[in-house]
């Protein structure tokens, strides 16, 4: 029972980093807002494709509008989300069922571990307390490798 404890405080420890990392927060009036390059290798108009594995699910970002699949609700279900476009990556943040959603996407090179295709985004979701890892990809940011 420790070590499962320990390993779920260090999979929180990893998400809250994360999104430390994504946000690199700039306060409204500080100076460095003029000189700071934001991340912005997906673009709003573009389409963000997030896929994981064990359990699958995904996640289709169009807009301000997020779908969330799974293999049991194939249709999945649809919500509205805010992007933010931290230093070193995007968060997305929402409210699924009545649990908050948080979405950290970063720049790596990403396997699904279940096909030789390499994404060229990592992707960290936090839907209440469960937390999920997986791989992405956008219209300009395409996957690699045969399917």
């Amino acid at each position: 029972m420790g070590g499962r404890l320990l390993f779920e405080n260090a999979k929180l420890f990893g998400v809250v980093a994360l999104a430390g990392l994504v946000c690199a927060c700039i306060e409204p009036g500080d100076q460095r807002a003029d000189t700071a390059q934001r991340f912005n290798e997906i673009g709003n108009d573009e389409t963000l494709n997030l896929i994981g594995t064990e359990p699958f699910w995904s996640i289709v970002v169009e807009g301000d509008q997020l779908t969330f699949s799974t293999p049991s609700d194939i249709d999945g279900e649809i919500i509205s989300v805010s992007r933010f476009n931290g230093n070193n990556g995007l968060g997305l943040s929402g409210t699924i069922g009545a649990d908050a959603l948080e979405i950290a996407v970063t720049p790596g090179d990403c396997n699904d571990g279940m096909s030789d295709r390499h994404f060229p985004f990592t992707a960290t979701i936090k839907m209440g307390e469960e937390v999920l890892t997986g791989c992405g990809y956008s219209d300009s940011n395409p996957v690699q490798g045969d399917e």
